[in-house]
């Protein structure tokens, strides 16, 4: 029976073909090291995912190409990708592209580019075409030097001591836009800084030679353990890649009620040593050829970053408030970098 209600009819229809309509997820630099591996747990999860990235990485992603949607884009681009994310309904972000740590050295000026504009451009972007919610990567880089600090363990609650380095530098204004964007828009941003991601997917820059190593120990090739990483005490919460995909597709659809903080430190719930870390590894590959050359105080470059500097990155409240569950010990991380560099 027709009421004579046109406009409600037509609204009706419309809401019922949204209905519908499968939300999507987008990463940005979802080619990476860290995004390819958040792109397969997405994908394990049912979720649709875009991935828009200025210059994709097709190696990384051979494996699952047809199942994602490829988007070339630039972050620096505000208005493209405002228009990508209105277009295939995103509900979330996962903000991973970056200028890294080596490169932004070497580059400040990119480096301020990419990483501050472009952050900014996402979260605006973000803002203007009504996303849930962006998810987005800083790093234990911004915590800087223990002599900086008068304890053994830092927290949440501790503000960085910047270094003097560009790459630190970005990431700490990434995490205040991202509290500026939460507390004057409403945008519901969560910060996680990553103590580190290791494995297959990077092998240059400062954690990618520690990846080259294992690299060329799972082939058989002789390998040395980098002297950045070899100071014997260091407390290192460093998290699998494939296990740290799986905590940044958590964090996306983690319960928004028990979210305590827009910003998480992410890495294993306890730490491990360069000391333990290299007895596992020759317990897995008893014939490797690893020289190992142990020093009793971190180098001048690792004193910048927490963990290889001696300082302890707490990451205890990603488990014990949002309620992730770990899900890959050291052994069977090793075990799994290990069988995927041999059969690449």
């Amino acid at each position: 029976m027709d009421d004579g209600r046109p406009g409600e009819q037509l609204y009706a229809v419309l809401a019922a073909k949204r209905r519908q309509i499968t939300l999507a997820v987008l990463i940005t630099g979802g080619t990476g090291q860290i995004g390819s591996f958040l792109c397969q747990s997405l994908l394990r999860s049912g979720e649709e995912v875009i991935i828009y990235d200025v210059k994709p990485n097709m190696e990384n992603i051979k494996a699952f190409k047809d199942r994602v949607r490829l988007v070339e884009g630039d972050i620096l681009d505000r208005n493209q990708m405002v228009e990508i994310i209105r277009k295939y309904g995103v509900k979330s972000v996962y903000h991973l592209a970056a200028v890294v740590v080596i490169e932004s050295r070497e580059n400040p000026v990119k480096s301020a580019s990419v990483n501050c504009l472009g952050t900014a451009n996402v979260f605006e972007a973000c803002r203007l075409a009504d996303v849930e919610r962006v998810v987005f990567t800083s790093s234990s880089a911004v915590i800087g030097r223990p002599d900086s600090y008068q304890k053994s363990v830092v927290t949440e609650d501790d503000v960085p001591h910047c270094p003097p380095d560009p790459y630190s530098a970005t990431k700490v204004m990434n995490e205040v836009f991202g509290q500026h964007y939460y507390s004057r828009f409403g945008l519901k941003t969560l910060c996680l800084r990553i103590s580190a991601g290791w494995g297959p997917g990077r092998y240059v820059g400062f954690t990618g030679v520690f990846n080259d190593m294992i690299r060329k120990l799972a082939r058989g090739e002789p390998a040395s353990l980098p002297q950045d990483f070899a100071y014997s005490k260091a407390p290192l919460r460093w998290v699998y890649v494939e296990e740290l995909g799986d905590c940044l597709a958590f964090a996306g659809r983690v319960d928004e009620a028990k979210i305590r903080r827009r910003l998480y430190n992410v890495g294993t719930r306890r730490p491990f040593t360069p000391v333990e870390f290299v007895a596992m590894l020759k317990q897995i590959l008893p014939d490797a050829r690893l020289q190992a050359e142990w020093r009793d105080k971190p180098t001048e470059s690792a004193l910048n970053v927490a963990g290889p500097s001696g300082l302890d990155f707490d990451c205890t409240r990603f488990y014990d408030e949002l309620g992730y569950k770990e899900t890959l010990g050291l052994r069977e991380s090793l075990e799994r970098a290990i069988a995927f560099e041999r059969a690449a």
